[in-house]
């Protein structure tokens, strides 16, 4: 993690302005080469495999975001250079689909293994509907926020993080289930990126603008994001 780390360190060394320049540089970079190692993954799968989609879901949510940031981006030489805010939005949102869509495959595609974590279903029920309850409780006022003021992209990518807040739990007990493996890894990972997201959305709730912490969240959960995607393709070769 020592991108996150970097950005921790570029957010105190550096003016607001510069500072703002070198997170976005990082996220660019971070969120290209997740779309691609993501494509590369889902390239591992024969046609008809659920994993197929999940993955390619993932690179598509992730390119989405390297050409809405990408553009920003470039916006910091050039602020003529701006995506029309009809088409940033659809962007947002085809990104925030695509990722929730994605995680949700993933859950499914794990409860048709059959495979059980070493947890009662009792236990099991009450840690999803605890992270269910923790998503909600997160993201229930940016989105009572989003929509009084009739913000599409807050709206839709708030419910897309409460999506994927609620999955945490459905995330890792496949890593539970699976008591070690290379395979495990991945599941690992993906809800640790949510984690990471989760706490992307506490601060931003206690501090809503941008600082070295924030980006630092955002930053780390799109790169174990990405080394989910590596730890799917170790455990294939």
């Amino acid at each position: 993690m020592l991108a996150a780390v970097a950005t921790l360190i570029g957010g105190y060394i550096f003016d607001p302005e510069t500072a703002a320049r070198f997170h976005r540089f990082l996220l660019v970079l971070a969120v290209i080469a997740t779309s691609f190692s993501a494509f590369l993954t889902s390239a591992k799968f024969s046609a008809g495999d659920r994993l197929l989609v999940c993955w390619l879901l993932v690179g598509v949510g992730y390119f989405l975001a390297a050409v809405r940031h990408g553009v920003r981006l470039a916006s910091f030489l050039d602020s003529s250079i701006a995506l029309p805010s009809p088409v940033n939005s659809a962007l947002a949102i085809a990104q925030n689909v695509a990722i929730a869509v994605a995680l949700l495959l993933f859950v499914l595609a794990w409860r048709a293994t059959g495979l059980t974590a070493p947890l009662s279903t009792a236990a099991q029920t009450f840690t999803i509907l605890a992270g269910i309850a923790v998503a909600v409780l997160v993201g229930g006022y940016p989105l009572l926020q989003a929509t009084a003021k009739a913000e599409p992209i807050i709206l839709i990518s708030t419910l897309g993080d409460i999506v994927g807040l609620s999955l945490i739990v459905p995330l890792a007990l496949p890593a539970l289930a699976m008591r070690g493996g290379l395979l495990m890894h991945t599941w690992i990972y993906l809800a640790a990126s949510e984690v990471a997201w989760l706490l992307y959305d506490l601060w931003w709730a206690v501090q809503p603008q941008s600082t070295p912490i924030l980006e630092a969240f955002r930053l780390a959960a799109v790169l174990l994001a990405f080394i989910a995607t590596m730890a799917q393709r170790r455990a294939m070769a």
